[in-house]
């Protein structure tokens, strides 16, 4: 996992995060706007074969990873690696949004 606030991005021309992710294009993606209290992929294990980022754009929660419990607010940016186990829990008081998208296969 990588974290960083939107503010520590360096945006090419044409890439958002190309210090981060090089010209990896994105595979797919979309914008999620969570219940309050509601938990991403509630299966037991979710994994990706590739990165998958989040940008968080309102609210808190919580990203555990592989296990660990990271907070999460707006203006939060976060690499999920490929094969890290994640699932996105919001929370009641202040739901969160967020964009998210997965990189493709190749990442050159």
């Amino acid at each position: 996992m990588k974290r960083m606030r939107i503010t520590d991005l360096a945006p090419s021309a044409s890439r958002l995060m190309p210090a981060q992710l090089g010209n990896a294009a994105i595979s797919h993606g979309g914008v999620y706007v969570f219940k309050p209290g509601e938990t991403a992929h509630p299966e037991p294990v979710h994994v990706h074969a590739t990165a998958e980022v989040f940008i968080f754009v309102q609210g808190k929660g919580i990203l555990p990873i592989d296990g660990v419990d990271y907070p999460v607010q707006t203006g939060d940016v976060v690499i999920v690696e490929a094969g890290e186990d994640h699932h996105t829990r919001s929370s009641i008081e202040d739901p969160l949004v967020a964009a998210w998208y997965v990189m493709a296969d190749d990442q050159s």
